[in-house]
């Protein structure tokens, strides 16, 4: 509805049992845009575009899920399995296959010349525990030229030392040789990031003295700066987008290239 003024301040209508039907609101949203000199369209406009997004980013949890409910690419090539949680399913990207996944597969192809196929056995909302339990075990049925593992983000939710030290522990104890580790994303501010940063190096520490390759996306992260926020993360300001997808796959990628190729 439209606003109006009372004793100078900014108002907003509402619904009231005058029999006038409507009455004066005060507005702080309309106090704060005053003060900062913003008009409310355009506010009005991009917190509706942003919660467009943010919808949006929602309701893509379940159609990835699905799209990598099946193995992706060729068959009788290499074969690409990868563990984690909503990162890896790509979570954030405009597809499915733009997340950091899909864009090392396609690396990889064009490197080696060969087919390949991708199995994707991570989850949206894993952590170590789910990886543990529900996706490597699958890894038995299946003989992996190339396995990528990237969990630990939500796992800082409700962090515990002592315990994503042993499960760290736990993890890298079964995966196979070769197999590409990335630490903990970098979470920018607060306790999240202290948390975030020694989780990290504890990731790393271990991922190297069990002879895997150590991914080191914290730090890939962390060089972006501030500026990230606005630039690499979608709408939740929690998953990347296509460039910060962009990025965890380069990171991927660097760290491959330090290894032995397959095939």
């Amino acid at each position: 509805m439209p606003g109006t003024h009372v004793g100078g301040r900014p108002t907003t209508l509402r619904k009231t049992s005058d029999p006038r039907g409507y009455g004066p609101r005060f507005s702080w949203l309309g106090v704060v845009l005053n003060l900062v000199g913003w008009p409310a369209g355009p506010v009005a406009f991009a917190l509706l575009l942003w919660g467009f997004r943010l919808a949006r980013l929602h309701r893509s949890v379940s159609r990835y899920a699905k799209y990598w409910s099946v193995p992706r690419g060729e068959p009788d090539g290499l074969l690409d399995v990868a563990l984690g949680d909503s990162a890896a399913q790509g979570i954030g990207a405009s597809t499915p296959a733009r997340g950091y996944v899909g864009l090392l597969a396609d690396r990889l192809r064009s490197r080696t010349g060969q087919p390949l196929q991708v199995v994707n056995l991570s989850r949206s909302g894993a952590t170590l525990k789910d990886v543990l339990t529900g996706q490597v075990p699958q890894l038995a049925a299946l003989q992996p030229d190339v396995v990528t593992v990237a969990v630990g983000g939500n796992d800082m939710l409700h962090p515990s030392t002592g315990a994503f030290h042993d499960d760290v522990a736990e993890l890298l104890r079964q995966l196979p040789p070769g197999t590409l580790v990335a630490d903990v994303p970098y979470f920018m501010h607060g306790h999240w990031e202290r948390d975030a940063d020694q989780a990290a190096r504890d990731l790393a520490r271990q991922t190297r003295a069990a002879g895997l390759v150590a991914v080191p996306l914290h730090a890939a992260l962390q060089r972006l700066g501030w500026k990230a926020m606005a630039t690499h993360f979608s709408a939740d300001w929690f998953h990347p987008n296509d460039r910060g997808h962009r990025v965890w796959a380069d990171t991927f990628w660097a760290a491959y290239e330090g290894s032995p190729a397959p095939g």
